[in-house]
């Protein structure tokens, strides 16, 4: 018996019924897959990028690593390392060079295969320096990049980086600086994470133009509304053609977010499994219905952009410097269109929708500092995941999760940084300063 959680909603695995194969991406993921390049797969939040690694690689082909603000190269391949049961002790020396050392004791025959592999010549030839020690099977043995690339590889499993975005702007150019040795060492890396435009690794390093797979996840109108009638040929129901419409448009491109509509329309309408009619299935769907979904939907979203607002406001109030630009770049983000959102927003533009909002005196150049920082902010007021982002090289801010698009119509929104709110001043910034800069360390506590 199929159960209506299984194929709607976002608890929907990839095997779910209502998993769609758009424009033949699984075979594009699977064939990159098989190509000595490295992997991107990106796009806005909920839109099945997690799917479409799981349907095309399993997870125990795999060591998957999620990604955090205070995750470096280092750590990252530490933890990879530590899931083959090798325990890494590494540093860094120049940009791209590591040392330390590589205890093989608690990875079984691992070790001994590779310095066997090594010492035959069948690993990539960059990846042996022909010193002795590099041969010893078992135990300590010198740890550089070509060593830990090498040993990763050799497990046969892929390495993912989850949340890509989480990682400070400094580590992942970084890792992109790190991901051409890798290669080149047998190494290739899944990177999946919510950035609005293609390319961004080669953006941070251009010797990886033509070594990475870029698939950016978009969906079109028709896609979703294959998501839905797949569901419910899968339930054998049916809904009208104008409900399924309306549920598309409400989802603003984004498959999580029809996938959540679809589940709550079931439930308005009391479907919690298959039905038993094959021959004509009963119809579902009407307007009191679709607004009963609507409003769950609503309501569930409203303690995450809540928690937005209060974050951004307690942020604000601990800028040292700068409080002025976030409050008008918030208030002019939340009043554009649905299209401007999602298309981006040019800095320029931006710029003239924040004087008509009153802030005359905002620079350009206070506002390109603030739109850099945009990202890093959001990490450290822990507004995740994040709801805007900007692109440095389209010089454009995007809305990163759509489901803002649907609470902002149907839900009941009032932005602190609303004209007529109250003032935010930036009053906890003496005792309780946020400094956002990517260099900061210290540990911020919202």
């Amino acid at each position: 018996m199929v159960l209506m959680q299984e194929v709607f909603g976002m608890g929907a695995d990839v095997s779910s019924p209502s998993y769609v194969n758009r424009g033949k991406l699984d075979e594009r993921f699977k064939n990159a897959l098989s190509s000595r390049r490295h992997i991107a797969i990106h796009g806005g939040s909920k839109q099945g990028k997690s799917w479409l690694r799981e349907k095309g690689l399993d997870d125990n082909a795999a060591i998957i690593l999620q990604c955090v603000p205070a995750s470096t190269a280092e750590s990252l391949l530490r933890q990879a390392l530590g899931r083959l049961g090798v325990q890494a002790k590494l540093k860094r020396t120049t940009s791209q060079e590591f040392e330390g050392k590589l205890d093989f004791t608690g990875a079984g025959e691992l070790g001994k295969w590779i310095a066997k592999a090594k010492a035959e010549g069948t690993v990539s030839a960059a990846a042996s320096r022909g010193t002795d020690t590099e041969y010893e099977p078992i135990g300590q043995s010198p740890a550089d990049l070509s060593w830990v690339a090498t040993t990763i590889a050799a497990s046969g499993k892929r390495l993912i980086l989850e949340d890509f975005h989480y990682l400070s702007e400094r580590v992942q150019k970084d890792l992109a600086f790190l991901l051409k040795a890798m290669g080149e060492y047998g190494l290739y890396v899944i990177v999946v994470g919510v950035w609005p435009k293609d390319h961004l690794l080669t953006y941070y390093n251009g010797d990886l133009d033509g070594r990475v797979e870029d698939i950016h996840l978009k969906w079109n109108d028709d896609e979703l509304a294959t998501v839905v009638r797949q569901g419910c040929d899968a339930l054998r129901i049916r809904i009208p053609d104008p409900i399924i419409a309306e549920l598309v448009k409400e989802a603003s491109g984004s498959v999580g977010l029809v996938q959540r509509l679809a589940e709550q329309l079931c439930r308005a309408e009391g479907v919690d499994k298959a039905t038993s009619s094959w021959s004509m299935p009963p119809t579902i769907g009407t307007r009191d219905s679709l607004d009963a979904a609507k409003r769950a939907v609503a309501e569930q979203m409203e303690g995450r952009f809540q928690t937005f607002a209060d974050n951004f406001v307690r942020g604000m109030r601990r800028l040292p410097e700068g409080l002025e630009v976030y409050k008008f770049l918030l208030q002019a983000a939340t009043d554009a269109s649905d299209e401007e959102l999602t298309e981006g927003i040019d800095s320029a533009a931006l710029l003239a929708a924040i004087a008509e909002h009153g802030g005359h005196l905002i620079r350009a150049s206070d506002l390109t500092q603030a739109l850099d920082r945009i990202d890093r902010l959001q990490v450290k007021i822990e507004v995740s995941p994040p709801v805007l982002t900007y692109g440095k090289a389209s010089r454009r801010l995007f809305l990163a999760d759509r489901a803002f698009l649907f609470f902002r119509r149907n839900g009941e929104p009032r932005w602190p940084w609303m004209s007529g709110e109250p003032e935010i001043t930036n009053d906890l910034s003496a005792g309780n300063p946020l400094i956002i800069d990517e260099d900061d360390t210290a540990q911020v506590n919202p």
